[in-house]
């Protein structure tokens, strides 16, 4: 990875920013999915008929890095059926709710005295990584079992145009960013905590800081507004101006970064005992009619959300869960608000039109522009190799695997080539091939 990262000025489209997060009407039914998670998928624990209550555990933790899934509404269970999310096929479950949002009675603060313990409880939380990437936070976390982790850079750059659930957080939430750190002062026991915000967010750089003027462990750090900032590379570069090299753990070099909120949504199950049922979502684009931060439970539809906001102005052309760069394309408005839906995007007709591609000019933008210096043209050239051993030696030697998909190449290149699309493709068939060869004992 090229230590001088590369970055690119994006507009912004904060439109939200100033919209403070209003609670949702309580949807008629969740559909909760068993894979809301990095990792293996939850196990469903309730049965079809049974009547259900907010933050009942409905399924199970499973297999290495899982986590658990609970009731965001109360009601009954009418049913466990097949889903397909984030072009995965699974188990959801789907509750319809009896409008009174009863707490589950089983919940109780939870009350860790050692690392093991907190670890336990965090996981029972079922709170994963909400900037995105879904990660079980306990998993995270567990790396202070074997390392001490010196540095906790809280993540709240949110780099990706029209997103402003992260900012919300940070300006109505700082009561929990402050009790979160105070549990991760006592049982990581790290002397270092920054706060990473982009300077097109002064007033939450300003609320923060205030709040902590009085500890030293806690800086607030103000960053560049360019993306991709919330990449974990480019932020660890930027915020401690240490590198991680390909194939090393954040841990080892004694950092860890956690989403402000996820950090937030921890602090607020060991001071209430609720875990995971509900987060902001960001609901904007262009044809949406009355863009706003939403607070919605998890499983809510797509559908629902939209008629939160007014509804649509113009004929959708396309729905993002997430933002434009590195957001995915949902197919339907029936779609469920999963844990780490950080914002709903829909683009009308216009906006949504994809520029056709043309035949590589050999520029190299999409190569200059990557901010961890890989060569997106080679992993094109691969991908068109039709003998796969070949195919995987060039991209291994390329470090595909290394590739984030923020998506800079394709945003930069001047004919339009699906760059973004096919580093993702070649991702997959990688991990592919190295499991099978792996399996095979080659």
């Amino acid at each position: 990875m090229k230590k001088n990262i590369s970055t690119l000025k994006l507009p912004h489209y904060k439109s939200t920013a100033s919209c403070q997060a209003v609670r949702m009407a309580v949807p008629k039914e969740v559909l909760l999915p068993m894979n809301m998670h990095s990792g293996q998928e939850a196990v469903p624990i309730v049965q079809v008929g049974e009547h259900v209550t907010v933050g009942q555990l409905i399924a199970r933790e499973e297999g290495r890095n899982s986590a658990p899934v609970h009731a965001s509404v109360s009601g009954t269970v009418k049913a466990i059926e097949p889903y397909a999310a984030n072009g995965r096929k699974t188990t959801a479950i789907r509750i319809e709710s009896d409008g009174k949002q009863e707490r589950c009675p089983d919940l109780k603060l939870p009350q860790p005295t050692n690392l093991d313990e907190f670890l336990q409880c965090v996981r029972d939380s079922g709170v994963v990584g909400l900037g995105g990437a879904a990660f079980p936070v306990w998993a995270k976390l567990a790396a202070a079992q074997k390392n001490h982790i010196q540095t906790v850079l809280i993540n709240g750059a949110e780099c990706e145009p029209f997103i402003t659930s992260d900012h919300r957080v940070m300006l109505e939430c700082g009561e929990l960013i402050q009790k979160g750190i105070e549990l991760l002062k006592q049982f990581l026991q790290s002397e270092e905590y920054i706060i990473g915000i982009e300077k097109n967010k002064p007033d939450a750089i300003e609320a923060l800081t205030e709040r902590f003027k009085d500890d030293p462990a806690v800086k607030v750090m103000p960053l560049s507004s360019v993306y991709p900032q919330g990449a974990k590379q480019v932020l660890l570069y930027n915020a401690t101006g240490k590198v991680v090299g390909p194939g090393q753990r954040l841990a080892s070099l004694g950092v860890i970064i956690i989403n402000v909120t996820s950090l937030v949504k921890m602090a607020e199950y060991f001071a209430t005992g609720m875990p995971l049922v509900e987060r902001i979502v960001t609901v904007d684009g262009s044809a949406v009619k009355e863009p706003k931060n939403l607070i919605v439970p998890i499983g809510s539809s797509v559908r629902d959300l939209v008629e939160a906001c007014g509804g649509l102005k113009s004929e959708p052309g396309k729905l993002l869960f997430g933002g434009p760069m590195m957001g995915k394309t949902v197919a339907t408005m029936d779609a469920s608000i999963l844990k780490a839906t950080n914002a709903i995007v829909i683009m009308d007709r216009k906006d949504a039109k994809k520029s056709e591609p043309s035949a590589c000019i050999r520029c190299g933008r999409c190569v200059a522009v990557c901010p961890l210096g890989l060569n997106p043209t080679a992993f094109a050239h691969a991908m068109e190799l039709e003998n796969e051993d070949e195919r995987a030696a060039i991209l291994q030697k390329e470090q595909v695997s290394l590739c984030m998909e923020c998506g800079c190449c394709s945003y930069v290149c001047p004919t339009h080539r699906p760059l973004a699309e096919n580093n993702s493709a070649a991702r997959r068939f990688i991990r592919g091939w190295e499991s099978a060869h792996k399996e095979g004992g080659k």
